[in-house]
């Protein structure tokens, strides 16, 4: 064998330049790494994790009714849509930062004060991959699992038809209320959400629970502050009595037209304030005045053609 052939058969096998050589390696952009602050971070994230306060023992006779929309999750940060007249994240699971960071804080907060339990009455109790991704937000938070969720009940159908977003309100009530009669261990509780449950008790059936009193309701951009936990917190370790004197009922007796059928209602509920975050949530269409919310029955009754004939959040 010649030199000339030996030297082709040697430039065959010789390795090939790493790629880095010539084009850059896919990391090259980022800081070499320093041991000294990934150290640095790992131990403020344990500081963190330790300096919170213990959480005591659940005590299984206190309850928090816990909704998450406008509550522990800002109103409008994720994409919503309405499944069988319900209306539910568009993603089965959600990210932790989706959650306000600031009202997991206040939650964590009460379960520290009370050690009351977690039940779930939020729309999102309807997916068991939405009740893993809340049990995920409460576990980074270290804050227990959810105890349980309320029952799923129907609108009463009077009120449906004339005004959803009470009639979404007064059936929260009343799954809160059968969930209580089948935990009568339970002396406090607490109901965290967005819905103002004056109009649940304004609408009040024998046997429901009276709602107002030991309600805290959030702003739902804002979500839970550390002023509704306090007030939360006093709800649950002094529970306040039931109205002495029952709240006067909502009319019933005003006449409306409909906008989806040609003929008079013969009832409607009065004047109310649904905020339009509230709207959306049911499908409902805004007032055409953008510069205010919905105070008007006739307004709140025109219902898209996704939530006619089914059950509102």
């Amino acid at each position: 064998m010649g030199s000339d052939e030996r030297a082709r058969k040697k430039a065959k096998i010789a390795p090939a330049p790493p790629a880095d050589d010539a084009l850059g390696g896919l990391y090259d952009f980022l800081p070499p790494p320093d041991p000294v602050k990934d150290e640095a971070a790992k131990a403020a994230a344990v500081k963190n994790h330790l300096s919170r306060p213990a959480l005591p023992p659940p005590v299984k006779s206190r309850v928090i009714f816990l909704d998450v929309d406008g509550v522990i999750l800002p109103a409008g940060s994720i994409d919503m849509i309405v499944v069988d007249g319900v209306t539910l994240p568009a993603k089965s699971h959600v990210k932790e930062s989706d959650f306000s960071a600031q009202a997991m804080g206040s939650l964590r907060a009460i379960v520290q004060q009370t050690g009351a339990t977690i039940v779930l009455s939020s729309e999102w109790r309807r997916g068991e991959d939405l009740k893993s991704s809340i049990n995920a937000v409460l576990k980074s938070q270290d804050i227990p699992a959810i105890r349980d969720s309320t029952p799923i009940f129907q609108p009463r159908p009077e009120i449906q038809k004339v005004n959803a977003i009470y009639a979404w309100c007064e059936r929260r009530a009343r799954e809160i209320g059968k969930w209580l009669k089948d935990h009568p261990e339970v002396t406090a509780w607490v109901a965290l959400d967005d819905l103002d449950f004056d109009w649940a008790d304004s609408l009040r059936q024998a046997g429901t629970p009276w709602m107002k009193v030991r309600s805290v309701h959030t702003n739902d951009r804002i979500c839970l502050t550390d002023a509704d936990a306090a007030d939360a917190v006093r709800i649950l370790l002094n529970p306040p009595a039931d109205p002495k004197v029952p709240q006067r009922p909502i009319s019933l007796q005003a006449r409306c037209s409909s906008n989806n059928v040609g003929i008079q209602q013969s009832s409607v509920l009065s004047t109310t304030s649904c905020s339009r975050s509230q709207m959306a949530r049911l499908g409902l269409r805004p007032c055409l005045d953008t510069n205010r919310s919905c105070d008007n029955s006739n307004h709140c009754q025109q219902y898209s053609n996704t939530s006619n004939n089914s059950t509102s959040m």
